[in-house]
C-alpha cells in the first residue's frame, strides 16, 4: 500500500474525531467531506472512529522517549534502510517495550 498515510494536507486526528462526532462546524465538515472523498488514510480513521467510539476523557500529553522519536523521525524521513535504531529502541532495557 504505497502511499497509505496522513499528509500536510490532512485534517488532524481531533479534527476528524470532531466530524465523526457531529462536533465540527458546517465549514470544517464541508472540507472534511471532501477530503475524505480523495484520501483512503483518513476515510479509514473516520471509519475507525465510527466503529470504536472515543472516550470523551482528556489525555495528558507526554514527551515521546529519546530513542523512539529518532527512531520515528527516521523512518519518516527514509533516512536509513536498515534497523540500527530499532534495535537501539529495544536495547534500552524499557519493560514496556517487547521484542517481537
Amino acid at each position: 500500500m504505497n502511499g497509505f498515510h496522513k499528509s500536510v494536507n490532512c485534517p488532524s486526528s481531533e479534527k476528524l474525531l470532531a466530524f465523526q462526532n457531529g462536533d465540527a462546524t458546517a465549514a470544517e465538515r464541508d472540507k472534511i467531506f471532501v477530503h475524505l472523498r480523495f484520501c483512503e488514510f483518513c476515510a479509514s480513521e473516520v471509519e475507525l472512529y465510527a466503529h470504536y467510539p472515543q472516550a470523551d476523557e482528556q489525555i495528558e500529553k507526554s514527551d515521546i522517549p529519546a530513542p523512539l522519536f529518532e527512531l520515528a523521525e527516521a523512518l519518516l524521513s527514509n533516512k536509513y534502510k536498515d534497523t540500527s535504531l530499532l534495535k537501539k529502541l529495544f536495547e534500552t532495557g524499557d519493560s514496556k517495550v517487547h521484542s517481537f
